[in-house]
């Protein structure tokens, strides 16, 4: 952690005079999205915020998160009107063993958006590093309903589940995510350490073999023309398609840069904080740079649907 996320910071600090792009909030209020067919509108984030939430994830990732929450607290100065920031700084003031900052960001952020599965994700976890497994199980419960796409919450609450000694939930909880995401690595792996974890050998089997039958299709994508077909997604505004074959081409290639940044700019058009902070964390260090034909197609894209600042940030020789 990374190059990528300190080529987005540094972008969002350079760009702040030009009203702000790729990285730190593209769209002018509202955010319009297409997820699964479905057209919604989001919160558009302050550019200056945005910028410093980015560089803040960036410390947050490293550890450093006395800077990280300094940072996330100058943002929370400039634009306090969603739950994301508050999140975040709860999260971060827990890692510090700041209790009391903690309950008041995370009692904060739950006033302003009680429905934000990302805030219940974050108070759980903290309040299992508190030992606090009741509390938490709970959380991560109203995690799972409020974002059950989000597959960590569903593993992470059959964990807790598990800790209390209810296997029956956890792994109802687990085999559910089973037949919900059968093509998610995520889900996948996170099934196969709970199997091996309890010498459950059927459900290992299973999930060894689910994994190998992705790594297989992932494979065979041949990544020029999944990178194709993303960024006419992207030029549709079908951000579900396009996420999708950016997950397929990391899927095959954890180190492949144009399914990065693909999904990276995903991301951020969804103004989703925390797809954008984990593919950056869990983005290799041997990444390899994007393609030029894949930097000057977004740039077109960014040209067109933003502007032409936008564009110069990925390609500069979109400038002339």
């Amino acid at each position: 952690m990374r190059r990528a996320l300190a080529l987005f910071a540094g972008l969002c600090l350079r760009v702040l005079p030009l009203g702000g792009v790729l990285g730190c909030g593209v769209l002018e209020a509202p955010v319009a999205r297409q997820v699964d067919g479905v057209t919604s509108e989001g919160r558009f984030i302050e550019p200056g915020a945005y910028a410093f939430y980015a560089i803040a994830a960036l410390h947050e990732a490293r550890g450093q998160w006395r800077e990280a929450l300094q940072l996330y607290e100058r943002a929370l100065d400039i634009d306090g009107r969603g739950p994301e920031l508050r999140t975040r700084i709860g999260a971060v003031a827990c890692k510090l063993r700041e209790p009391k900052l903690a309950d008041s960001a995370f009692a904060a952020a739950a006033r302003v958006a009680p429905d934000y599965g990302p805030l219940w994700f974050e108070l759980a976890q903290c309040r299992k590093s508190r030992a606090d497994l009741p509390g938490a199980l709970v959380a991560a419960l109203e995690a799972v309903r409020l974002d059950p796409e989000r597959h960590e919450a569903s593993l992470l609450a059959a964990d807790l589940a598990e800790l209390r000694g209810d296997r029956a939930l956890a792994w109802q909880l687990r085999d559910g995510l089973a037949t919900h995401a059968p093509g998610s690595l995520v889900a996948q792996r996170g099934l196969l350490a709970a199997a091996e974890r309890n010498r459950d050998g059927v459900r290992a089997a299973r999930a060894r073999a689910a994994i190998s039958d992705l790594r297989v299709r992932a494979s065979s994508v041949e990544p020029t023309r999944g990178a194709a077909e993303a960024v006419s997604a992207l030029q549709r505004g079908d951000l579900t398609l396009a996420k999708a074959e950016a997950a397929r081409l990391l899927g095959a290639d954890p180190t492949n840069g144009d399914a990065l940044l693909l999904a990276l700019t995903v991301a951020d058009l969804e103004q989703d904080h925390a797809s954008f902070d984990a593919l950056l964390e869990h983005s290799s260090e041997s990444a390899s740079a994007a393609s030029p034909e894949l930097l000057g197609t977004l740039a077109a894209l960014l040209a067109r649907r933003v502007s032409l600042d936008a564009a110069r940030l990925v390609q500069p020789a979109a400038a002339h």
